[in-house]
């Protein structure tokens, strides 16, 4: 193997590497859904055994027991089972590293695809600048999984798209719906993306393509209606939000977030990312529209208006902007070499996007040698910057890690070896933690998934009985909570105000207090001896 392709391997490999760095982030149990998964697919694997019903967990609130009765779609139970596997097999670190592969794979299939359009010369910097948006995503949710089916999807159907032999593949497309719609809510943006495409070759009159798309679109909705929910599961995407009683950061829009002083470092990288993707549109569209593409174009532009409304969508929208970006430069940089063509009497170097001699593919000495210049000089820079920018993604922050935070789950241990009791009142955040811990000993009165909650729930009962001392004991009262567990850091202005409250109630005492969460007992004979034990002094706490 000579040097060259030692060095085509290599850089690919680097950037991919670079990546996997940003994506390593320790988890942080207490607020992460990750728990309630794992015990997700302990449940589905083990429910008969454990007297349990398959049916109650796929379409109740199982975990509560404030609204247990309350419909439910968990529409990603597999990713539950599958993340159970992985934990049973590997742990914590596990689980990372599986979740780290998964979006690496996924980057790294749209990489590839780029390369068939753009060389290495100006794919590298492209890519090194959309990492940290793509890498915005770091916790393991099933989720990661969909980001895997979109990057095949779009890699299969852009084949497809350009008369290459793999197209025999798409007939994969409605088999991976099976496993996509049981995995994740995302399986309608395949459908999507498979509309796109077929949308591509109608504007084109392709008529062949497009009767092989529509049969293939028909086949994957039909994939769809095989989960445990029927047709039900194809229309839960379009219905999830409208019984949202609870307002979540990533559900929020860039403005929006803004306007109330939320600082993410990512919000300008989407502004300088969404701002090129849209001046290199219209540059297409006006000097080269026959090489505008279109299926990429509708598919990149839909996840931006997506990730501009919700930012939990900027890792998908960095994702699909690669190939769309690779694309439209390169009708940028074909038109420009006609132009030098046209202008030099010196034979051009002679390539093929997909076969580059590495970095050195330009049309004169020249031209090389400043295209060349200006692509170390990006990414070098871009290698400084992003590290600073992004600190908390680096091997040298206190966050960056794989497996579990440390201390995570101090709490827990603190509760199962003093066999403390409830009901337990928590907050939101902290919900799947304790389904982690606690069930089926114990269930909880609210976890992180406002789809399985009422509004009325969230509005009239969570959000006032912290607010009002009223509230707060009428609610105490009916459920006889004996313990308090809260996630300390939740910023929701009623949830700092209760916490305060209760530090000062006497009849509630804190025994338990670290990094992550604190924890009160209810003054009863039955907890005098704890309490005597580990009441913490009020001079602990302090407002700041």
């Amino acid at each position: 193997m000579n040097n060259e392709k030692i060095i085509k391997i290599l850089i690919p490999l680097f950037i991919f590497f670079i990546y996997a760095l940003l994506l390593a982030h320790p988890i942080n149990l207490v607020t992460a859904d990750l728990g309630r998964h794992i015990k997700n697919g302990e449940m589905m694997l083990n429910a008969g055994e454990m007297g349990f019903s398959r049916s109650a967990l796929l379409r109740t609130n199982f975990y509560s027991y404030t609204e247990s009765d309350t419909p439910f779609v968990n529409h990603h139970w597999a990713s539950g089972i599958l993340f159970y596997f992985i934990f049973s097999l590997f742990g914590w670190s596990g689980l990372s590293f599986f979740h780290i592969l998964i979006f690496v794979l996924a980057f790294a299939i749209l990489f590839l695809l780029s390369h068939r359009k753009l060389p290495l010369l100006y794919l590298i910097p492209l890519s090194i600048f959309l990492l940290p948006l793509i890498a915005e995503r770091t916790e393991i949710r099933p989720e990661t999984f969909s980001y895997l089916f979109i990057a095949v999807f779009i890699y299969l159907l852009t084949r497809f798209a350009e008369n290459d032999p793999s197209k025999k593949f798409l007939y994969l497309l409605p088999i991976l719906f099976l496993f996509w719609a049981n995995l994740h809510i995302y399986f309608v943006f395949g459908l999507f993306i498979i509309g796109a495409y077929l949308l591509e070759r109608i504007i084109h009159k392709d008529w062949e393509k497009t009767r092989v798309l529509a049969s293939i679109l028909i086949f994957s909705v039909v994939a769809t209606f095989i989960t445990p929910f029927g047709p039900k599961a194809l229309l839960y995407p379009f219905t999830i939000f409208q019984d949202y009683g609870y307002r979540l950061v990533e559900n929020q829009s860039i403005p929006f977030l803004e306007n109330i002083g939320f600082v993410n470092p990512s919000f300008i990288w989407w502004k300088i990312a969404a701002g090129f993707g849209i001046l290199l549109s219209l540059w297409t569209l006006v000097r080269r529209p026959r090489q505008f593409p279109i299926a990429l174009g509708i598919i990149a532009f839909a996840f931006g208006f997506l990730s501009f409304s919700a930012i939990r969508n900027f890792s998908v929208f960095g994702l699909v902007l690669l190939p769309y970006l690779a694309y439209i430069f390169s009708a940028a940089r074909n038109s420009k070499e006609k132009a030098f063509r046209s202008s030099t009497e010196r034979e051009p170097a002679t390539f093929s996007a997909g076969n580059d001699s590495v970095l050195f593919l330009a049309v004169s000495d020249k031209a090389t040698e400043v295209a060349i210049a200006s692509s170390i000089t990006i990414s070098f820079l871009l290698l400084i910057i992003i590290p600073i920018r992004f600190s908390a993604n680096t091997p040298w922050s206190p966050t960056w890690g794989v497996g579990l935070m440390s201390g995570v789950n101090d709490s827990a241990e603190f509760v199962r070896e003093h066999n403390i009791q409830g009901p337990i009142f928590s907050n939101y955040d902290i919900g799947g933690y304790l389904i982690y811990h606690l069930f089926p000993a114990q269930k909880v009165f609210v976890d992180n998934r406002p789809e399985a909650y009422s509004v009325e729930f969230f509005q009239n009962v969570y959000i006032p009985m912290q607010e009002k001392q009223e509230v707060w004991e009428k609610v105490s009262s009916q459920y006889n909570f004996n313990t308090i567990w809260f996630y300390r850091h939740d910023l929701t202005p009623w949830s700092q105000q209760f916490l305060i409250q209760m530090v000062n109630d006497p009849v509630w005492a804190p025994v338990f207090v670290d990094d992550y969460t604190i924890i009160f007992l209810k003054r009863t004979i039955q907890n005098t001896e704890l309490i005597q034990k580990f009441e913490l002094p009020k001079s602990l706490f302090s407002i700041k």
